[in-house]
């Protein structure tokens, strides 16, 4: 049941980049054309061309080359690059929408106006999308059960999720993140996957902020897809050193609940009767802790039907809820449910998360980089 698709990041297969370059090309030349046509005696064309052949490659060599030496040029190249794909890209769309409407309204504007409101249009959208990424926000959801034990009557937990630390992301995002993180006092912290983003050797002093979390009930975590990619076993020394409990298909007993966690690829993973190794674990771990409560961290938001009703809460993340797709929600485009809070069957509930980091450039549309405050609490009338 290994699904081979989830080995490796999805723009590192050659059918991505084969699509990616082809309908770069594309719109290469479609911008190229319009800029001859609005100043046919100018080497605005060929500036263009130039600009584009000489971006391009920055971004292939940065991300595909391993040519690029050194954590700060590495992380500007590759910035650069994303950020340069964007605005080709939003040009494009620009463009088309202003000739259309041009024609539809018979305005008549020059090529030449055509083409600066284009680019003027995509580098705006890419600034507020840049100001976006750095707005981090707090999002606050209560639970209420009966589940909790008579000297618990509040637990607060936090979820982060997909920081991406590596070559392009690093200290000045884990410094805000985990601010944001002491001020709200948690009784525990949980961390559903992606942690990496690359390998995290010499990290000496990400793993001491980590550590200077000292949540009352533990600091969990579980593997997402990226901590897999590049360097599995530098990922899990990582977060161990930075004071996480690593859950594996395990589950522990703190603050007065069960924390279970699933490792990203276990629902991939066959074994007996049909089911897959999460299915299994999360049967497994709701028979012995039948009556306490059961929050399951797992980085995909992916729910196994048979298992709806066999946890209380699921926090998961992955999805970055869209991030630069152009929608609200994630849902339609990566598998799983899409961000936020859902009411699932037989009692159970998922919290999909916006995450806190970013993959490729520092950009987030509609999806606000966010740590997740959830306050269990004793349900009013519930037995002491």
């Amino acid at each position: 049941m290994q699904d081979r698709v989830f080995e490796r990041r999805f723009s590192e297969h050659p059918a991505f980049w084969a699509a990616g370059s082809a309908a770069l090309a594309l719109i290469y030349l479609y911008i190229f054309l319009r800029l001859k046509e609005a100043r046919p005696q100018l080497d605005a064309g060929v500036i263009w061309i130039l600009v584009c052949v000489s971006m391009t490659g920055l971004s292939y060599i940065a991300r595909r080359t391993g040519r690029i030496h050194g954590a700060v040029m590495r992380m500007w190249t590759d910035r650069l690059g994303s950020i340069w794909l964007l605005f080709a890209l939003f040009s494009f769309f620009a463009l088309v929408i202003f000739e259309t409407a041009d024609d539809f309204f018979n305005t008549e504007l020059s090529p030449g106006v055509l083409v600066c409101g284009a680019f003027v249009s995509a580098a705006a959208v890419i600034a507020v999308g840049m100001g976006e990424a750095q707005r981090i926000e707090t999002t606050r959801i209560t639970v209420e059960t009966d589940k909790l034990p008579p000297d618990i009557p509040k637990l607060r937990v936090i979820q982060l999720t997909d920081l991406h630390l590596g070559p392009y992301s690093g200290m000045k995002l884990l410094a805000r993140v985990l601010r944001r993180v002491r001020e709200e006092k948690p009784d525990m912290v949980v961390v559903t996957g992606d942690v990496a983003d690359g390998p995290l050797e010499g990290r000496r002093r990400e793993i001491a902020m980590f550590r200077r979390l000292k949540p009352k009930y533990g600091f969990f975590a579980v593997m997402g897809n990226h901590d897999f990619y590049d360097d599995e076993e530098g990922a899990r020394d990582f977060m161990q050193q930075a004071g996480m409990r690593l859950l594996d298909a395990e589950a522990e007993t703190s603050g007065g609940i069960v924390v279970a966690g699933v490792s990203d690829r276990d629902h991939l993973c066959g074994e007996k009767w049909g089911l897959s190794r999460s299915e299994t674990f999360i049967v497994n771990t709701k028979s012995r802790f039948h009556d306490s409560f059961i929050l399951l961290l797992r980085h995909r938001p992916v729910v196994e039907t048979g298992t709806q009703g066999m946890f209380d809460l699921q926090l998961s993340g992955h999805t970055h809820g869209g991030q630069i797709l152009p929608c609200p929600s994630s849902r339609l485009f990566l598998r799983g449910h899409s961000r936020g809070v859902k009411k699932l069957k037989k009692g159970s509930m998922l919290y999909t998360s916006n995450g806190a980091g970013y993959v490729g450039p520092p950009i987030r549309f509609f999806a606000p980089p966010e740590i997740v405050v959830i306050d269990l609490e004793r349900k009013d009338g519930a037995s002491l």
